[in-house]
């Protein structure tokens, strides 16, 4: 059976198909849709067709559950970001513009609000836990936020002479800030609830983002390292 801090540090790794499998995706769809505490375990078993018993033995119990599912996610959002930042410094040979690693991060971030099904489920997901924490702060900043945050800061840097790391930590999190405040507004403003956000609107937003933001880096590289 898995240890608790396995699950929580998302190193379970089950076969697709197998029934840790499906009690994850089960019990990701039902979370996102009606969050954690109107989730039970007996719904959870039935959408995953398993036994009741299934996810104490695989999972040990409801709550390790939840931390599995958002620790696959977080786990798999951490690494589509760094694959994208490592995408346009290979793309650029090791010196792309500062607009391009803007572009290249912040469409990695909103790309699921343009696609349905598992994109669209996956933001509601994020969004539920934003409303009504439920996880462990360090389980966050350790599996995602760390080093998403360095790894733009240090391609942020790469890309404009003069920038400290103080000032790219800074604004690599006004970046995200940003990201994070258009997936709750394409989130409210999609037609109807599994719709993804127009992919006009979706470009549109992303240039102005990358055009404000480019141009306040290059702002904070001009005055020096913060107080």
């Amino acid at each position: 059976m898995p240890t608790a801090t396995a699950a929580a540090t998302g190193s379970i790794r089950v076969p697709r198909g197998s029934t840790p499998t499906r009690l994850l995706d089960a019990a990701e769809r039902l979370f996102a849709a009606r969050g954690y505490a109107n989730t039970s375990v007996r719904e959870i078993t039935r959408e995953a067709a398993c036994n009741i018993a299934g996810i104490n033995y695989h999972f040990g119990g409801k709550d390790q559950l939840y931390r599995e599912v958002y620790a696959r996610r977080l786990a798999a959002l951490r690494d589509a970001r760094l694959g994208a930042l490592r995408e346009v410094t290979t793309r650029e040979a090791g010196r792309p513009s500062l607009e391009a690693v803007l572009e290249a991060f912040a469409s990695s971030f909103l790309l699921p609000l343009s696609s349905r099904g598992e994109g669209r489920t996956l933001v509601d997901l994020m969004v539920r836990e934003l409303a009504e924490p439920h996880l462990p702060l360090r389980m966050f900043r350790q599996l995602y936020a760390e080093p998403v945050q360095r790894a733009l800061a240090d391609a942020m840097m790469a890309a404009t002479p003069g920038l400290g790391l103080d000032e790219a930590k800074a604004s690599a999190t006004s970046l995200v800030a940003q990201l994070v405040h258009q997936v709750h507004v394409g989130r409210r403003d999609s037609p109807s609830a599994g719709q993804p956000t127009c992919p006009e609107t979706l470009a549109r937003n992303i240039r102005h983002i990358v055009r404000f933001s480019a141009a306040g880096v290059r702002a904070c590289a001009s005055r020096g390292t913060l107080p």
